[in-house]
């Protein structure tokens, strides 16, 4: 037996100190494993106990830490409970149990729900809670198949492909874990976790309505009488059948945001395949030529690959004409920054590869809860690098320049519909990136909202706001 196996044995066996069994228990246990020894069935009232008491620390640590995905895993686990499948397989108990994000004392159980959770604790968008639970869940469940955990169950259920109880046992891990193929390829950077998890839930929900209605009709059963008729009360940190059917009512109608999760995993796929910190553009070349010999070194780097680095930013709006005009561009393209403020904030930079080899890149603010993004891809055309928003059939020429001090300039110049030129009412955005004073892998960026003064005027563009990013190597 793995190590993984043994630990998880040697929690489920901890349970079972000091603890008397009821009558009634064995009872229960006696109606799910007919023939079964009495040993078979103590064990059996064990399993039971220990999914009711791990549902528990589950919803505790849920209730503090929560996501969109954690609605769908208290269902889950909500609907394995009622249907006493741990007390059936003790193989199907310790996969159940590889998969839990806390301990035996709730605290989370690795490095990856400890990102989780504080991710949680500092008020971090739900999105960005959503793809670290995505990433700690599927290394458990990477885990749990390395440790042959899955393979001990199916091994198990195959001696009893003949039984009812044990075929829904088998459905219940197809709907689930079965439903994940692309989960080492995420791991692996191949695919956008996000996106993983959305072939996975869309694989789950066909099989679902195509053979798994014996399954629902199991679980309904399950709950309709854990209401009416509850056979387990609550006991100390044992959750009762009621409570555990009205957790399961309640994930149920709060599961369904998960589907925003669905989007934005589709919306990843488009995107390309995620690179890693050696790719590499050669986006200021191409739209420089022998003229990137007069920008800073790390100015370069950084515009081969934003996604190599770890990102703050600040945005200030100065007047009621910025807001306004950030809040129709966060309306009208989706992209768009409405919070205003000196404090910095996390941000993210992501970079695809698209098909063509171009890039795709995405900017991530995490503005006080909110999540802003800004989507789109960068080639160079003959010579001039063009930003294009895709999804909005919008493409922006760029006007790019060195700067005194090493720098680079990026300039909107033209605006462009679905080919048709856009008229841009004297607003222009231009980013400015210079290195770091200190002899650091750093370079900080600021980007600038103006309104051109009226012709035949001498003054100077007007600042209506600015976005400031620090990027530092990762």
């Amino acid at each position: 037996m793995s190590a993984i196996a043994r630990d998880a044995w040697s929690c489920l066996s901890s349970l079972e100190e000091n603890e008397e069994v009821e009558p009634e228990e064995l009872a229960e246990a006696r109606a799910h494993l007919p023939r079964a020894s009495r040993e078979e069935l103590v064990a059996f009232v064990s399993r039971h106990r220990a999914s009711r008491r791990w549902l528990g620390k589950l919803e505790s640590f849920y209730r503090a830490h929560p996501c969109r995905m954690a609605r769908v895993h208290l269902l889950v686990a909500s609907a394995v409970t009622l249907g006493r499948f741990w007390g059936v397989s003790a193989p199907f108990a310790r996969l159940g149990e590889a998969v839990m994000p806390v301990d035996i004392h709730g605290r989370p159980r690795t490095r990856s729900w400890e990102a989780y959770a504080r991710a949680c604790e500092e008020g971090l968008p739900i999105e960005v809670c959503d793809e670290r639970w995505i990433d700690a869940h599927m290394q458990d469940a990477a885990a749990a198949r390395e440790a042959g955990l899955e393979a001990a169950f199916l091994a198990e259920a195959r001696a009893h492909a003949e039984e009812p109880l044990w075929r829904l046992l088998v459905q219940h891990l197809e709907m689930t874990l079965g439903s994940r193929l692309f989960d080492q390829p995420a791991l692996a950077g191949a695919v956008p976790g996000e996106a993983a998890i959305a072939h996975g839930m869309a694989l789950a929900v066909g099989r679902l309505l195509h053979a798994g209605w014996s399954l629902l009709r199991h679980y309904a059963l399950a709950t309709a009488r854990a209401l009416l008729f509850p056979r387990g009360t609550r006991r100390g940190d044992l959750l009762g059948d009621r409570r555990v059917a009205l957790l399961l009512l309640s994930s149920f109608m709060t599961a369904w945001a998960a589907a925003r999760v669905y989007r934005r995993g589709v919306r990843s796929l488009r995107r390309g395949q995620q690179t890693g910190p050696t790719d590499s553009w050669p986006l200021l070349a191409g739209a420089l030529g022998g003229g990137v010999a007069e920008v800073d070194a790390r100015v370069v780097r950084f515009y081969s690959n934003p996604g190599a680095y770890a990102v703050r930013a600040s945005v200030e709006l100065r007047n009621w004409g910025a807001r306004a005009v950030a809040w129709l561009a966060t309306r009208l393209l989706g992209q768009g920054v409405t919070a205003s403020g000196e404090r910095a904030f996390p941000a993210c930079f992501r970079t695809f590869r698209r098909a063509d080899g171009s890039m795709h890149f995405v900017r991530e603010l995490y503005c006080d809860g909110a999540l802003r993004v800004f989507d789109s891809d960068f080639v160079v055309r003959g010579g001039t690098l063009y930003e294009v928003f895709v999804e909005q059939g919008l493409e922006v020429e760029m006007e790019v320049r060195a700067l005194d001090r090493g720098g680079v300039s990026i300039r909107g110049r033209r605006v462009r519909w679905r080919g048709l030129p856009v008229p841009t009412f004297g607003l222009g955005v231009e980013f400015r990136t210079y290195p770091a004073e200190e002899v650091t892998e750093r370079v900080d960026i600021i980007g600038t909202l103006t309104r051109e003064p009226r012709s035949g005027t001498q003054a100077s563009p007007r600042v209506l706001g600015t976005l400031r990013y620090q990027a530092a190597r990762a």
